[in-house]
């Protein structure tokens, strides 16, 4: 793939697959394409393989100071991953009709949703300012 004639790294091309796939499986998911949702996310994750392997240096390198801070961040998304492999495991139950949740739970997710936004909101305002 050679999107940098485009003004897309490698770099840049994984983190805009990563938050696409993110954003349109939360969407299909709250549409009720519970499997649409699931297939987004194998896509998206298979897109990343792909864009890593044809990368001509490692995307995320250690050895390179200014992508060390990438390794907490890779921790991070690490977790985003089991996450991912278990949101594709319900929304294929949920698409098939052998899972649900009690409306009871929604207040649950809605917080959890808004603490996340939240984190993300402030981890973007440090970036755009620069502060570290």
């Amino acid at each position: 793939m050679n999107l940098e004639k485009y003004g897309l790294t490698p770099r840049k091309t994984y983190f805009l697959v990563l938050i696409t796939g993110m954003i349109l499986s939360v969407i299909t998911f709250n549409m009720e394409m519970e499997l649409l949702a699931a297939g987004i996310i194998v896509g998206s994750v298979m897109l990343l393989s792909l864009v890593k392997r044809s990368a001509e240096r490692p995307v995320f390198d250690e050895r390179d100071i200014s992508l060390a801070e990438e390794s907490t961040h890779q921790a991070v998304m690490f977790t985003g991953a089991l996450g991912g492999v278990f949101m594709i495991i319900v929304s294929i139950g949920m698409g098939l009709g052998k899972w649900g949740y009690p409306d009871w739970a929604a207040p649950y997710f809605l917080t959890w949703g808004g603490i996340v936004g939240l984190a993300a909101l402030i981890e973007a305002s440090k970036r755009l300012r620069g502060v570290k």
